[in-house]
């Protein structure tokens, strides 16, 4: 029989900009409050607390001197269909206040899948002197995965979808396979080379937002990723080509897949150990 686990904390509410409702979270900290902060930044559909290598951090991080806060974006579960993806700079700056209220000093961002994209673009748009490292786990080139899911049928809905926001319907939810039950206006985010989404993380582009970060970078890319459009260690390469952040290094999880499922504790024992050097050691 699993034993139940617990893992010191507390239940947070966050009030970002253009939202009724609060956007709910998990601090979770040791006995003696850390400097830093690590932000968790799930991916597209997800929330904040499921997923066990989300887990993972929440009890390895305290321990190793870096309390945790992972929170639901304004595209978590089914709100995803219709987000606006330019507007998570809001949660994460909801997030960051909620840290410097507490009296966090350093601030590192973890995305996971999605997340990579929107902790990517935050730093290029704010460049926020008190973010001190970026963790990209698990990054998904969401364009070439949406070029591969529709083949020959990727200028047809490119078509509809454009033509639905010119006609301001783009809310309108999209029904073809492969679109992901996207509205139209979402489905173009990830879809629109030209549009920032589905360029950051665009391997066969030049990824300029992502080459003008200057925060210490680590990129902990699974093995065994399913979403994979071209083999690991070429992605690898070719982030590591376009990089300018100092450092920026690369952590590739054997046996891991998307989730890291299985893997949890060894990857998470692998960012804190990345982390130690400089970005949450005093």
């Amino acid at each position: 029989m699993m034993q139940s686990q617990n893992i010191a904390g507390a239940l947070v509410e966050l009030r970002a900009r253009g939202l009724k409702r609060p956007l709910d979270g998990f601090w979770a900290h040791g006995p003696h409050r850390a400097d830093a902060l690590l932000l968790i930044v799930h991916g597209m559909g997800g929330n904040f607390y499921r997923a066990a290598f989300k887990k993972a951090l929440m009890r390895a991080a305290p321990r190793a001197g870096l309390d945790v806060l992972s929170f639901n974006n304004r595209g978590y579960e089914r709100d995803v269909a219709d987000e606006v993806f330019v507007e998570c700079r809001h949660d994460l700056d909801a997030a960051l206040a909620f840290g410097r209220a507490q009296g966090y000093r350093r601030f590192v961002l973890l995305g996971h899948s999605t997340g990579c994209q929107k902790i990517a673009y935050y730093q290029h748009l704010r460049r926020a002197p008190d973010i001190v490292a970026l963790v990209l786990a698990a990054i998904g080139d969401d364009y070439a995965i949406v070029r591969r899911e529709l083949g020959a049928r990727y200028g047809y809905w490119m078509r509809r979808a454009r033509a639905l926001v010119r006609a301001d319907r783009g809310s309108e939810i999209l029904r073809g396979k492969g679109c992901l039950g996207f509205s139209a206006r979402r489905f173009l985010s990830i879809a629109d080379p030209n549009q920032i989404e589905a360029r950051l993380f665009n391997f066969d582009g030049p990824m300029r937002e992502f080459a003008a970060i200057r925060t210490p970078t680590l990129a902990v890319l699974p093995a065994r990723e399913e979403y994979a459009c071209i083999p690991i260690p070429e992605a690898a390469r070719r982030l590591k080509a376009v990089a300018r952040a100092t450092p920026f290094d690369v952590e590739i999880i054997p046996r891991a897949d998307h989730g890291f499922h299985g893997c949890e504790a060894e990857t998470a024992r692998r960012i804190l150990n990345w982390l130690k050097p400089g970005a949450a050691r005093r």
